[in-house]
């Protein structure tokens, strides 16, 4: 009876051992670290979701440009007489997703407000549905924007192809 008390008990602190283990073998990988925004823990270093960023995915990609700018005309081929030399644009977040989608207003000096989608390296791509058709890209750096895009005529065929750039007032 005495052998099995000890085998018993030697199981039991066995048992024990491997439980502990297992218990704080399973906690956060990611330390004091909670990833957010749909972010994951992998090999004790957040992973993000697209259109998040940082060591907690705690910074949507859109935060970079989101603020009120003042624009100035660049060029368009052919050339075009449309609109003001100067005016001034406001960059949001978009509400439909969590971090990749920003809206700009007034774009190109109109009452046009069109999407574009983000990405952590400050590159963006605009797009938006409806006549005239807007497309281009966009990279941010040092507080400007610089936005190459095409306009498209109400029937598809030709339009212009223009830049202009964005400065974030302070």
């Amino acid at each position: 009876m005495k052998k099995f008390r000890i085998a018993a008990t030697a199981a039991l602190i066995l048992l024990c051992s491997v439980s502990i283990t297992a218990i704080f073998s399973c906690k956060d990988k990611c330390g004091s670290t909670t990833c957010q925004n749909g972010g994951t823990c992998t090999d004790n270093k957040c992973v993000c979701s697209v259109g998040y960023s940082g060591n907690a995915c705690q910074t949507a990609w859109t935060d970079q440009f989101v603020a009120t700018y003042n624009c100035y005309r660049g060029s368009c081929t052919p050339a075009s007489t449309g609109g003001a030399a100067t005016w001034q644009s406001a960059v949001t977040k978009a509400s439909t997703d969590g971090g990749e989608t920003i809206t700009i207003s007034n774009f190109a000096s109109s009452n046009i407000t069109v999407s574009a989608t983000v990405d952590t390296l400050g590159k963006m791509r605009i797009g938006t549905a409806g006549a005239p058709g807007i497309s281009g890209n966009g990279s941010l750096a040092n507080d400007t924007i610089k936005v190459d895009y095409t306009l498209s005529t109400a029937a598809g065929v030709g339009g212009y192809n223009c830049n202009f750039i964005m400065v974030r007032i302070r």
